[in-house]
């Protein structure tokens, strides 16, 4: 990690890299909090890091293939050492046996040892990861405020788009439509970076009279096309953003009309079920016209 004299510590070129035996999602998510990353050295990562898996895996199998016949040996140098010694005492059985099984029993020891020890070995071995440079990672630390907000704000679109319910049972739509919204982050995040730079080299420079202000007034409409690019481009991937997420929302909508659907049946038997209502109503009134005393007159 990297000091900063006024602030916490912040991740460098160094904490990107892929850590021994960490899975391409978790570095990946990883890195992502720091840094946009080169969709080409994700694409470097996630092969190599497969390559690895495979080789570590081919390892343990070979090391449980091994421990498994050293722990028959094993097992069988221990249940002979046994016998040997309790016939040793019993009737006096030269104690060669029992040296004989002992040293056996060690062997096992050693081998199981040293079968483990080749699969640390296999593991430690693994390649460590890229340590990306300028051309491969664009650092959240390296962009200044406004061109981190303008970051912050594609990335949130972005994985409003990748999170859609949009893309149930649609894996590989997903990846090809993720693909180009990564390329475009990092385009945009390359252009940030050098914004960033040119606005600080900009805003260092005195000015010392009209041909400077001049100049300087040139750099300055450059650093507001750029930027003004930068937005419009942000602006086109929120609206992508809030169309998926009208899309989501039809689509459950859709969904959740057919489910309810389903119920339609049960409420046309609770409507026939009125007339039987009104029928009874029928009943209760005339048992009640029945039943009911008349009117008392009036008194003379």
């Amino acid at each position: 990690m990297t000091y900063s004299l006024d602030g916490p510590r912040q991740p460098g070129r160094g904490d990107l890299s892929a850590k021994p035996g960490e899975g391409f999602g978790a570095w990946l998510e990883r890195v992502r909090h720091a840094a946009v990353i080169d969709p080409e050295l994700a694409d470097q990562e996630r092969r190599r890091m497969a390559v690895e898996n495979q080789r570590r895996r081919e390892a343990t199998a070979r090391f449980d293939r091994r421990a498994a016949r050293v722990s028959r040996w094993l097992f069988g140098s221990l249940a002979a050492l046994g016998v040997s010694v309790l016939l040793y005492f019993l009737t006096g059985l030269t104690g060669w046996f029992a040296a004989a099984c002992a040293i056996g029993s060690a062997a096992c020891l050693a081998a199981y040892a040293f079968a483990r020890w080749q699969e640390r070995s296999a593991n430690a071995m693994a390649a460590p990861g890229p340590r990306p440079d300028l051309r491969q990672a664009v650092l959240l630390t390296e962009l200044d405020e406004t061109c981190r907000e303008l970051l912050e704000r594609e990335q949130r679109a972005i994985a409003g788009v990748i999170s859609s319910g949009i893309y149930r049972g649609r894996q590989e739509a997903l990846q090809a439509d993720e693909a180009v919204l990564r390329w475009n982050e990092w385009q945009m995040a390359v252009t940030l970076r050098t914004i960033t730079l040119r606005r600080a080299q900009h805003d260092a420079i005195p000015v010392l009279g009209k041909e400077t202000a001049e100049v300087l007034d040139e750099h300055q409409r450059h650093l507001t096309a750029a930027e003004d690019a930068v937005t419009a481009n942000i602006r086109a991937i929120e609206s992508l953003a809030a169309r998926v997420k009208r899309a989501e929302l039809e689509r459950s909508d859709q969904e959740t009309a057919i489910k309810a659907s389903s119920l339609d049946g049960s409420y046309e038997e609770l409507s026939a079920g009125i007339a039987a209502i009104e029928v009874t109503h029928e009943e209760v009134r005339s048992l009640t016209d029945k039943i009911a005393p008349p009117d008392a007159g009036e008194p003379h």
